[in-house]
């Protein structure tokens, strides 16, 4: 936290917010190293003031007006910062608001995963294109065809790869939706503020007429929605028949949901094959394969919602792409397989019938990823407070509330040890305590204590602490970059240095690839906490 604070000590005093959380302190380090002091100056100013006008920035930052510009163009680039027309009373209509996400700064620590995970995806054929077309929209942000392969031109002629074959794997990104094309502003759909009114005397007849326009709105919207899903669709596939990378004027940049997915896609096959095995592990790697391209639009993503697939669509998605999932695949033994996943205790599957299609199945990515994360909660714990705290943390979150003569004795624990662990989580604020009293005078005596677990509380405090630990990571990886650039000099080389000298550089940067390594495996774990929602 103290390093934290020194980071944002050494930007602009007008700038540097009071205090920084985490993800605060994560984000701008990530800006700093990424784009400059400058863009750095610039998004502390918007995480102080969220949504505010150049004039406004042009007060907060104290950089001149021309490189202010310059800095949010290169943020707006590389959709850190996003614009927006202000609709409100509060300013002068028509200004534009400029608005920093923070997630989306530190989702650039995950970039060199995104590439290593398309390579994989690929395979060894068209992996390598794969990567180059990423890398190139990655470093500018968002890029059309041309300057993608103005940029990867001359390493794809010498491997001998010729423009179509480039072609046709960018196409195979979009149709996967890792690469998606940026929406222009006249396409966009602001929300709706409705302007607050006061309200009205009440009476029964105005009750009943309320009642009235409130069923006529709501019938009106469920209308327009279904409308609109309707259109959506169509639209969606009838433009992803035509989509191609090479689409004139259109600009493309990451989808991350879509890695997001895949990733945890993988975290959840880790899961089945734990509780249920290999085979019941690659039916469900098959389901969500099957869902895969509609959770991935919009409408679906905005929600966190996961649709529902038939045997029929399974069977298609199969055909499609064939793989050993370890059963035979045909309509009865999927459906038996899927029926017993729905019928185990764990609820991880959730049989719907519909009219139209019959069965379908939705998996539970809310309880797998939970799941997830509670396991990754338990691993912190276990650090923190040694086994024995992890088996009170995990007897908690089973049994909900209990008192402290209870937790000994499930825990299997001597009564010192128990309540100096539970006294220890709950300083840590791991543990809570609730009174629940006998008496209006809430006498101790008469007054039971029962011990519970917040999940989502704990959650939050131990991502704020990882991201806490990540700010101090990037921090020390830029202060042993920076020696090693002080130890060779400037214009200088490393065959100029003697024997000795030679060393120390090459143990610099031998600390400085443990610290990528560092970033690497943090950022997966905080992957599967924060992406667990």
């Amino acid at each position: 936290a103290d390093s934290c604070e020194k980071m944002a000590s050494s930007m602009g005093a007008t700038a540097r917010p009071a205090s920084l959380n985490g993800l605060q302190a994560t984000a701008l380090q990530v800006v700093r190293q990424h784009f400059g002091d400058h863009t750095e100056v610039i998004c502390a100013a918007l995480v102080r003031y969220p949504r505010r006008t150049l004039k406004e920035l042009l007060g907060d930052t104290d950089i001149a007006v021309g490189q202010l510009r310059n800095c949010l163009l290169i943020l707006l680039q590389h959709n850190l910062v996003t614009a927006a027309i202000d609709s409100s009373k509060q300013r002068s209509a028509g200004q534009v608001l400029y608005s920093f996400s923070q997630e989306a700064a530190a989702l650039r620590l995950r970039f060199p995963k995104f590439v290593a995970h398309i390579s994989k995806v690929l395979g060894e054929k068209d992996g390598l294109l794969g990567e180059r077309i990423l890398e190139a929209v990655l470093e500018n942000g968002r890029s059309s065809w041309t300057m993608i392969w103005g940029q990867i031109k001359s390493m794809c002629e010498a491997d001998g790869c010729p423009e179509e074959r480039v072609q046709k794997v960018g196409d195979i990104l979009v149709k996967s939706k890792y690469i998606v094309r940026v929406i222009p502003v006249s396409e966009r759909v602001e929300p709706v503020v409705h302007e607050y009114t006061a309200p009205k005397k009440a009476t029964a007849a105005g009750k009943r007429k309320a009642a009235q326009d409130a069923e006529d709105r709501e019938s009106k919207a469920r209308k327009m929605d279904m409308g609109c899903m309707i259109a959506n669709a169509v639209k969606d596939e009838s433009e992803g028949m035509t989509e191609s990378i090479t689409n004139q004027g259109a600009l493309w940049h990451v989808n991350p949901p879509a890695f997001a997915w895949d990733l945890r896609a993988i975290a959840i096959e880790r899961v089945m094959i734990d509780r249920f095995g290999a085979s019941s592990a690659s039916l469900m790697k098959l389901l969500l394969r099957t869902v895969r391209s509609k959770s991935l639009q919009p409408n679906h993503v905005a929600s966190c919602t996961v649709p529902a697939a038939s045997i029929d669509a399974i069977l298609a998605a199969h055909r499609q792409q064939p793989e050993d999932i370890g059963i035979q695949v045909t309509w009865e033994t999927l459906s038996d397989q899927l029926d017993s996943l729905c019928q185990d205790n764990f609820k991880c599957l959730t049989k719907l019938l519909t009219g139209t299609d019959g069965a379908t199945y939705k998996p539970d990515l809310h309880l797998l990823t939970s799941h997830l994360r509670q396991h990754v909660m338990e691993r912190v714990i276990e650090k923190k407070f040694t086994p024995k705290g992890r088996r009170i943390f995990g007897l908690l979150l089973v049994h909900k509330y209990l008192e402290s003569k209870t937790v000994w004795e499930l825990a299997m624990l001597q009564k010192k040890d128990a309540n100096d662990l539970l006294c220890r989580m709950l300083k840590a604020q791991f543990v809570q305590m609730q009174e629940v009293p006998r008496s209006a005078d809430h006498n101790a005596q008469r007054t039971f204590f029962l011990w519970n677990i917040d999940l989502t509380k704990v959650c939050a405090l131990v991502t704020d602490e990882m991201y806490r630990n990540m700010a101090l990571i990037l921090q020390k990886r830029d202060d042993r970059r920076r020696e090693c650039d002080e130890f060779v000099g400037a214009g200088g080389d490393i065959d100029d240095l003697t024997s000795s000298q030679r060393k120390e550089y090459e143990a610099l940067e031998a600390q400085v690839e443990k610290l990528n390594a560092a970033i690497l495996r943090l950022d997966e774990t905080l992957s599967l906490v924060s992406d667990a929602t």
